[in-house]
């Protein structure tokens, strides 16, 4: 059998990818918690870097003053991971999380290993009905 150059055994990918809307509620919810709430008022735009992985978000408060909040890589994933665990979408434990930026949207690449395989080539007898097959 011929190397492929993907690892042994069975690999999962999935990418999750998040709306803005729900990026603003995971890092608001992110922020009480921290104890550092987004003042109140008008979102104005949000800047996501995709190299450094953090995200910008310009405010205009209601007394009018602007205000711009940075957040690091591992809080906006940390945002996100307790987004996804309120909305009940399902991130495996053992599965590696990457935190990516595709086409301007936040989103987790997640890589999980299947079952050990032997790496043994095995025979699998495959049962089909009686009669002849389809198309040929």
């Amino acid at each position: 059998m011929a190397k492929t150059g993907l690892p042994a055994g069975i690999w999962e990918y999935r990418l999750i990818f998040f709306r803005e809307s729900e990026l603003v509620r995971a890092i608001g919810a992110f922020a009480r918690l921290r104890k550092k709430p987004l003042p109140i008022g008008q979102i104005l735009r949000l800047v996501l870097d995709p190299e450094e992985l953090t995200l910008s978000v310009h405010l205009e408060k209601d007394d009018g003053g602007k205000v711009q909040r940075k957040f690091t890589g591992p809080e906006v994933a940390a945002a996100l991971i307790a987004y996804c665990k309120d909305a009940r979408i399902p991130l495996p434990r053992k599965g590696a999380k990457e935190m990516r930026v595709i086409s301007n949207r936040p989103a987790f690449l997640i890589r999980e290993r299947g079952p050990e395989q032997d790496g043994a080539e095995q025979e699998i007898e495959i049962l089909r009905r009686q009669g002849a097959i389809p198309g040929a």
